[in-house]
């Protein structure tokens, strides 16, 4: 599959999720319809290992696929892009693992929550013993495994003998957690951000990886699934499928928004906003926003296929992969913004696309992926040469 076969997909997708934005919203999460809209697609595998019959598009293929479904719903967009970023990261793991979720079904869904609201562990003879609440797991109440942080305190190998406490990523089968539907917010609220509960569960080691080795592009899928999209690491990444879904949305909020101008009227004057000048230079502003956030999530991720193709990704390779991304999330909000400030009192109905990627587009810049203190930060210390301290997101 090419990318320009699977954006033309993922035109036809959006097409379908348009159509239940309403539904999707009122429901709290995605239709069954669809999920299954999303197996049947193929999309969902644009990064999954080719042996398990993954197109391995890349990153730059990741955010013009996503982004293009999310033009029809953001929230289904997010879910999408994250459900996408799951079948990357399973072939991070190792070959058990892999084996256990796709052998019978190489389309099995993953959902995931890196941290847990509360916890506990104890490494036990062959894996970990784990209980407690994990939110924020998006497309969670359509998933058969879900993917949860788990904090090994430093008691629990060793002996005891001083490590610290570290952390791994650990599989779980549906049969070993529930699904609390508690998703109710003012935005992406079609995303089924559920918390998943856990009273006692058993995680073998062969279902855990160290997220040290997923950054440093040395996870134990990598001796199985040898591409070099599985050498990126994890920070360069997920920042794409995450920022993608701002951008679609962006792009379908700035769209109806400029065919909403080009209609509305002064409701004292009669006269066409349209052709105002304050209207027209307006957006023209907004559409350059939107078009460098455009170049922004071609040009890097394009750059980061390039680069991972020839061996490691560089340190500031690496770092302005985050920067970028935040960047490009920022922008659309600044198009969002002026979207709906400047679409008056009918932009305030449920019933008015605007509204709703305005909220979208904010509950995707909330992500703590896109805290430009962070993103900015880890830039600025490039720039000047101070050491930055490690992360598994890096």
């Amino acid at each position: 599959m090419r990318i320009d076969e699977a954006v033309g997909r993922a035109a036809d997708l959006a097409a379908k999720l348009e159509d239940r934005r309403a539904e999707t919203e009122q429901l709290r999460a995605l239709p069954e319809t669809t999920v299954h809209d999303f197996v049947s697609s193929g999309l969902l595998r644009i990064n999954q290992a080719a042996r398990w019959g993954g197109a391995e598009l890349g990153t730059e293929g990741a955010v013009a696929v996503i982004s293009e479904v999310a033009k029809g719903d953001p929230a289904a967009g997010w879910v999408f892009g994250l459900l996408a970023s799951h079948f990357w990261l399973v072939c991070l793991f190792p070959e058990e693992l892999q084996q256990e979720m796709w052998g019978d079904d190489p389309n099995a869904l993953m959902s995931s929550s890196f941290v847990a609201a509360e916890s506990e562990c104890a490494r036990v003879d062959g894996g970990y013993r784990i209980r407690g609440r994990w939110p924020f797991s998006s497309g969670s109440r359509h998933c058969s495994w879900a993917m949860v942080g788990i904090v090994v305190p430093p008691t629990a190998e060793a002996g005891g003998d001083g490590v610290p406490p570290h952390i791994r990523w650990g599989i779980l089968p549906r049969s070993d957690y529930r699904v609390d539907d508690d998703w109710r917010t003012v935005a992406l609220r079609g995303t089924g951000s559920n918390t998943l509960i856990v009273d006692d569960a058993f995680v073998p080691d062969h279902r855990c990886v160290d997220p040290m080795d997923v950054a440093r592009g040395t996870a134990p899928g990598t001796a199985v699934n040898p591409a070099p999209i599985f050498r990126l690491p994890f920070g360069a990444a997920l920042a794409w499928y995450l920022a993608a879904p701002a951008l679609g949305s962006a792009t379908r909020t700035f769209d109806d928004w400029v065919a909403y101008m080009g209609t509305k009227r002064n409701a004292f004057t009669g006269e066409q906003l349209a052709r105002q000048q304050p209207t027209i230079i307006r957006v023209g502003e907004t559409g350059a926003k939107l078009d460098l956030a455009r170049l922004l999530a071609a040009h890097t991720p394009r750059d980061i296929d390039d680069a991972i193709a020839r061996g490691p990704l560089d340190a500031a390779l690496r770092v302005r992969a985050g920067r970028d991304a935040t960047m490009a999330v920022r922008l659309c909000v600044e198009v969002v913004e002026t979207c709906m400030q400047f679409a008056g009192g009918h932009a305030l109905f449920d019933s008015n696309p605007i509204q709703q990627g305005w909220r979208d587009v904010h509950g995707v810049a909330a992500h703590m992926g896109f805290n430009t203190d962070m993103a900015y930060g880890g830039w600025g210390h490039h720039l000047l040469g101070i050491p930055m301290p490690p992360s598994m997101f890096g």
